[in-house]
């Protein structure tokens, strides 16, 4: 890419002048893609779904669990803010007190009309070149939650979890999320 086209790119260090803001602001390669608020539902799945991992993770001590919105830089160009966020005790140098320095241990994101060609695509791709060791997207509408863990080859599906079952995954081998409780 030509150095003219890298400069016209918006920056992560851009998008900081701006200040704080309740706006949700992302980096695709440069691009600023500004998404509307979520709807209540998908913000009581997000708040079930990071009340059960909280717990899970406060009891253990495994690790961290971050809700939207957390920046997680992936490069200058390159900001995304999952839904939810956890990363382990092992990667918690990433989080510098303002944002994710790398891919999150766990990125999580709810998909709606709005987003969900994003997070199947761009947001896939990114997250595990990254180094995201788990990528769940949760469907609202199809009452199902899919479990992708990280290869050589990148995210290779792992099992999709429906509405009447119990969420446990590899990076949780322990944990019993019932999905009837936050696919509401």
């Amino acid at each position: 890419m030509s150095k003219i086209a890298d400069e016209l790119k918006v920056t992560y260090d851009d998008i900081l002048t701006l200040g704080e803001s309740n706006q949700r602001i992302e980096l695709f390669d440069g691009e600023v893609i500004m998404s509307a608020m979520p709807s209540a539902k998908h913000q009581l799945i997000a708040t079930e779904l990071s009340f059960q991992l909280k717990r899970w993770s406060k009891r253990t001590k495994a690790g961290v669990v971050f809700g939207s919105p957390v920046d997680v830089v992936l490069s200058a160009h390159i900001v995304l803010q999952p839904d939810l966020a956890f990363i382990t005790n092992d990667r918690l140098h990433i989080n510098d007190g303002n944002k994710l320095n790398a891919s999150p241990d766990l990125a999580v994101e709810i998909l709606s009309e709005s987003t969900e060609e994003r997070d199947r695509t761009f947001k896939f791709r990114e997250y595990a070149r990254g180094g995201a060791k788990e990528y769940w997207l949760v469907s609202p509408e199809k009452g199902e939650v899919e479990v992708y863990q990280n290869s050589e080859k990148g995210f290779q599906h792992l099992r999709t979890f429906s509405r009447n079952e119990v969420l446990n995954a590899p990076l949780f081998p322990e944990v019993n999320i019932n999905l009837q409780e936050v696919l509401v």
